[in-house]
């Protein structure tokens, strides 16, 4: 089995319309996000997924107001929203994968982490 393991971050901003306190306000953070991901098999360059993939899909947020991005349309941009919808987005770049799991740190000791239980 092979696990591969990317930390890669992007700067952001978003606010919370439905919550009443101060993240109600525009703000931004650093978001730090991990992924993880096993396999048995490799792709046919030997790759168990391209780091640079993986770290494309993270960049798509980078100096952005999430609220803005149309995948945050229905929902608030909240870390676990952020951690659900990279997940789904890195799920579809290899069919090969076994387990996958996004943690999203909105701040250094606040974490949360998607992954599907099968």
């Amino acid at each position: 089995m092979y696990k591969l393991k990317i930390k890669h971050h992007f700067d952001a901003a978003h606010f919370l319309p439905c919550y009443n306190g101060k993240c109600q306000n525009l703000h931004g953070h650093r978001w730090e996000i991990v992924v993880e991901i096993w396999t048995k098999e490799l792709d046919k360059q030997g790759f168990v997924v391209d780091f640079g993939s993986v770290k494309e899909v993270i960049n798509q947020y980078d100096h952005a107001c999430l609220n803005d991005k149309t995948e945050y349309k229905d929902i608030q941009p909240t870390a676990e929203n952020i951690s659900r919808l990279i997940y789904q987005k890195i799920k579809k770049l290899t069919p090969k994968i076994k387990k996958l799991k996004v943690t999203v740190f909105e701040a250094p000791n606040n974490s949360i982490t998607y992954y599907e239980n099968k």
